[in-house]
Order: structure tokens, then C-alpha cells, then sequence
């Protein structure tokens, strides 16, 4: 007789094996098609009503009773990057790519999706994996052409709005992108004739008349540029790019009260464009309104406190108002933000040059030729602080050496002239001291004083000119060399031969008046001064030149009326 017990354990085996014979819940559910085409038709009529969340809620149902309804899982995933949702966003798109890898649809929608959260190279492979798989439509040409333009591949996206423009002659979207990447690849006039393809297809498209007006600009047709730009804000005031592009091209017009107008407007949509306040601040600088210019970069330094730029443009404000320790401690502030970076280094010693503060000048611009070895004016620069401290230098020794006469003091040698600068940088007017003529008592030591002090031999330059066929600019080149190595007699022949060869050389004529200048022949510098400027009236260089000239040869006047120039031109690059 079997126990109570034994019962109950066959009874619990049978259980088991009763539950291993039955197939799991749900196990041989047949996805219901039917029920999730009807989900998935009421999720459209969701979005249709732009109600989002009903939407999700009907293709959820969608795919729940159809787990390999592709669209459904795709529509939801619009509706997920919408909501700000891109984790599951991404994960219904690449599960539609999965249910169906071989329907472009899907590459297309997730390609838009890679567009929309800015990964440009992901979108490229998914357009292109539609396009193999023979979607030859214009809107996906154009969608793979906008991720190359975000890649910078403008000759790629040239290449695929030509195929969709092919497709859809009619559409202006593909001109206005071409254009733009025409534009960017300096064509401008064949980005041009885009603007206007885009434009007689859509008159009202305000994005083709801002880009028009930029293109213009890129061939300096810039009254054509502000008629451009007058239309689109006609078309919508409160485009700020059209205002901060119309403000720039009032500058190059000469409008500088207009600019600041366009400038301000812009800024009123957008008060926190930090190039917006650079480019106010630099017009307030020539109109002379310097502490307007200064608000205009204290609210830049604001906005971007890490920026070395706006540290050094403030500098340069403080040091326009006279404020020079601010103007110090803002370009010191630059450097410490980017020390490898020569740009504080020029800026700081640009300013202590200014100041006169030789060996700190020659210090920063030491520093900032290591950085930037292939900047020729920091290079200029930085010879100019090294030939005023070897000036001091001389001038010290010279004292050293000469014998005490009592309260008659022996000549000190007149302080040459400064060697040429870069046409933004202007050294302070140094009035040449005068020179007493010593008494007959103390005459025969004039020439040891002189020994002491006389410049190197230079060698002959007959024997240091290159053979014949060089060019003007290589002739240039030799005679700057000369002028670097201090052996200017030996420049005047080279510089001679170039301005031969090419008359329109201002920076030759310029090179050789410095020499001259050197040499102290105050008549020949000036005269090549003077062509200088004729050829480039905007010269920076040449009127600081001819200002030492000048004043080394007495004429007090001409030299001051130089340097006002030098300090107008100055004006127009402040921020260098």
C-alpha cells in the first residue's frame, strides 16, 4: 500500500512533466498583422495631429503585436529624436535597418537622424549605402551633400547637388547648396549664377540673397553685396546673420556709422556674439570713440573669458586710452591662456616696443619667433628691438671709454633711424639729439672716439650679386639679406636692380630708403620714401621711415605729419 507521501511525489512528477509536454505562454503567438497595420495607421493619424505622445503609444502597440513591422519601429523613432529621446531613437532605427537591410528607406531615415545630432560622417555612409541600393532621388543627393559640407568636402557636396539639381531641375534647395559650396571652394562667380538659379525659382528664399551677398563679396562687388542684403531684411528684420553681414560689407564701403548701426542691430539678436562686439569695437577704434571700443571688448572677454584674442584686442583699447599697465596685464593675461601660441608674445611685445621697453619687447618677440618661425614681421620686429638695445649698448660704451674733460663732454653718436617695421606697428618719435662740435682742446681725440664706434667693413657688393636672370623679387631678397646682416652699402645695388626690374615695388623702394638711411643719406631715403608711399599710399612702413628720415635731417614738421599718419593707419588694424 503506497503512502500518503509516495502519492504525492509521483503526483508532482507527473506535474512536471505535464508542464514540460505543454509549450511555454505565448510561445506560439503568431505576430497579429492585421492589429499592428491598424496601430501603425493610428500613430499617422497621431502625428498628423502633431500629437506626439499618442503617436509613440499606437506604434508601441504597432510593433508589440508585429515585432518585424519595420515602419512602425522607424516612425516611432522620428517621434522619439523629436521628443529628445536619441538613445531609443537610434535603437528603433537601426532595428528597422535590421528587419529590412536590404530597403534603403531605412538607411535614409537613419541618415537623417545622424544629420540631426551632428555625426555628418555616419549620415554620409548611411545616404551612400541608399544610394547603392539604387535610391537615385534628388532629396538624397542633396541630404548626403549637406553632411559633406558639414565635413568640409565641398567638392564632394558640389558633386551631389549637381546630381540632385539633374534629377529636379525645378527645386531651388540644390542650387542654394551648390552655391554655398562653390563659395567655399572660391568660386564665386559660378556660385553667383547658383544664387541666381535659386532665386528665380524662389524669389522670397532670403537664404539665397544673404548668400549671394557673401558671394559678392568674395569678388569685392560689395555695392551689389548691400543691395542684396538691403532685400533680405526687407524680407525679415530679425535676421541676425544679414545684419552682422551687412554691417561688414558697410565697412568695406567706407560706412563706419552704418556699420556700427548694422552691428548693434545684430546684436540685439543675439547679444552674446562675441564677433559681433570685435567687429563694433574695431570701427569704434577709427572713428576714434576708444571707450566705446573698450566696452565692446570688456563685454567680448565677458562672454569668453578662456579666448586669448579678446585679451589682446582689449589691450589694445587700454593702451589707445593711455591706460598701458592694463593694457600690459590683459596681453600678459593672453599668454598665460595660450603660451604656445605667439600670439600674446607679438601682441605684448608690440606694446612694450611702443613704450620703448626695449629688452622686454625683444624678450616676447624672441618668444613669439620660436612659436611662429615663419612670421616675417615679428622677425622684422624683433631685429628693430635688438638694433635699439645694440644702440644703448654703444652709446654706453662710448661714454665709458671717453676721457673726463671736465664740463665739456665729448659728442655722442646720433641714434640711427629704426629699420623698417610691419605696416601695423609704429614706433614712438624720437627727436635725434643734437651734436656739439667739440673745442680745438679736445679735437685729436674725436677720431679714436670714432674708431670705437665705426660700423664693420662692408664688402664689396660686386662680388656678392647673384648671376644674371634672377628675378626683381629675387634681387629683393638679396638686398634684405644685406640689410639684415647690417651691411648696407652692400643693399643699395641689389635693391637698384629690383626696382629696375619691377618699378611697381613699393617694399624694394622702401628697403633701399632704409638703407640709405642707415647710411645717412637722408636725400636718396627720402626720394625712395617718397615712391614708396606714391605706389602704396596705405605704406604704414614707409611714412615711419620717412618720419626718421625727416627728423634726422631737420625737417621736424614733415616727421610729425608722418607719424600722425602712421597713428591713423594704426587705427585700422588695432587689434595687431
Amino acid at each position: 500500500m503506497r503512502t500518503s507521501s509516495s502519492r504525492f511525489a509521483i503526483f508532482v512528477v507527473c506535474l512536471a512533466l505535464a508542464g514540460a509536454l505543454m509549450p511555454a505562454r505565448g510561445a506560439d503567438t503568431k505576430p497579429d498583422k492585421k492589429k499592428s497595420q491598424a496601430a501603425y495607421q493610428r500613430g499617422r493619424k497621431f502625428d498628423e495631429a502633431t500629437q506626439r505622445a499618442e503617436a509613440i503609444a499606437a506604434y508601441s502597440e504597432a510593433v508589440a503585436a508585429d515585432p518585424s513591422n519595420a515602419a512602425a519601429f522607424q516612425a516611432r523613432a522620428k517621434d522619439y529624436l523629436a521628443s529628445g529621446d536619441r538613445e531609443k531613437a537610434l535603437a528603433d532605427f537601426d532595428r528597422a535597418v535590421d528587419l529590412q537591410p536590404g530597403v534603403a528607406d531605412g538607411y535614409v531615415a537613419r541618415g537623417s537622424y545622424f544629420t540631426d545630432t551632428s555625426q555628418p560622417e555616419r549620415a554620409i555612409q548611411d545616404y551612400t549605402t541608399a544610394i547603392n541600393l539604387k535610391m537615385e532621388h534628388s532629396d538624397v543627393y542633396s541630404a548626403r551633400a549637406k553632411a559633406y559640407t558639414a565635413t568640409r568636402e565641398f567638392d564632394k557636396a558640389e558633386e551631389d547637388y549637381t546630381r540632385a539639381i539633374r534629377l529636379r531641375l525645378d527645386k531651388p534647395e540644390p542650387y542654394l547648396g551648390r552655391g554655398v559650396a562653390r563659395a567655399e571652394q572660391r568660386k564665386y562667380l559660378d556660385a553667383v549664377e547658383d544664387f541666381d538659379s535659386c532665386i528665380s525659382r524662389k524669389p522670397d528664399f532670403e537664404d539665397c540673397w544673404v548668400e549671394r551677398a557673401l558671394a559678392f563679396s568674395g569678388v569685392n562687388d560689395f555695392t551689389h553685396a548691400r543691395t542684396d542684403l538691403d532685400r533680405a531684411l526687407t524680407m525679415n528684420p530679425k535676421d541676425t546673420r544679414a545684419w552682422r553681414v551687412r554691417g561688414a560689407v558697410r565697412e568695406r564701403l567706407g560706412d563706419d556709422p552704418g556699420a556700427v548701426a548694422d552691428y548693434s542691430e545684430a546684436l540685439k539678436g543675439d547679444p552674446k556674439d562675441v564677433r559681433v562686439y570685435m567687429a563694433r569695437s574695431a570701427v569704434y577704434v577709427r572713428l576714434k570713440k576708444f571707450q566705446e571700443s573698450l566696452e565692446d571688448r570688456s563685454q567680448a572677454v565677458q562672454l569668453e573669458p578662456k579666448n586669448p584674442e579678446v585679451y589682446v584686442a582689449r589691450g589694445g583699447s587700454y593702451h589707445l586710452l593711455g591706460q598701458h599697465d592694463k593694457g600690459i596685464e590683459d596681453r600678459t593675461k593672453a599668454i598665460g591662456l595660450a603660451p604656445n601660441s605667439a600670439l600674446g608674445w607679438t601682441a605684448r611685445g608690440d606694446a612694450f616696443f611702443l613704450l620703448g621697453r626695449w629688452d622686454e619687447a625683444l624678450r616676447d618677440l624672441e618668444q613669439a619667433v620660436k612659436l611662429d618661425p615663419n612670421n616675417p614681421e615679428t622677425k622684422q620686429l624683433r631685429a628693430l628691438a635688438q638694433s635699439h638695445i645694440d644702440e644703448k649698448v654703444k652709446e654706453e660704451r662710448a661714454r665709458e671709454l671717453a676721457p673726463e674733460t671736465g664740463a665739456v663732454k665729448l659728442p655722442v653718436t646720433t641714434p640711427e633711424p629704426p629699420a623698417p617695421l610691419p605696416p601695423t606697428v609704429a614706433p614712438p618719435a624720437v627727436a635725434a639729439p643734437a651734436v656739439t662740435t667739440p673745442p680745438a682742446a679736445v679735437t685729436p681725440m674725436a677720431p679714436k672716439v670714432a674708431k670705437l664706434i665705426a660700423p664693420k667693413p662692408t664688402p664689396s657688393p660686386a662680388t656678392t650679386l647673384p648671376k644674371p636672370g634672377m628675378t626683381a623679387a629675387d634681387y629683393q631678397q638679396l638686398g634684405r639679406k644685406f640689410i639684415q646682416d647690417e651691411k648696407f652699402a652692400g643693399a643699395i645695388e641689389p635693391l637698384t636692380q629690383a626696382v629696375k626690374l619691377d618699378p611697381s615695388l613699393a617694399t624694394a623702394f622702401n628697403a633701399r630708403g632704409y638703407a640709405y638711411v642707415r647710411l645717412k643719406k637722408y636725400r636718396e631715403a627720402i626720394a625712395d620714401f617718397d615712391q614708396a608711399i606714391k605706389l602704396n599710399p596705405l605704406y604704414a612702413n614707409a611714412y615711419t621711415n620717412r618720419a626718421s628720415a625727416r627728423r634726422a635731417s631737420g625737417d621736424k614738421a614733415g616727421a610729425d605729419a608722418d607719424q600722425s599718419k602712421v597713428r591713423e593707419l594704426m587705427t585700422k588694424a588695432p587689434t595687431k
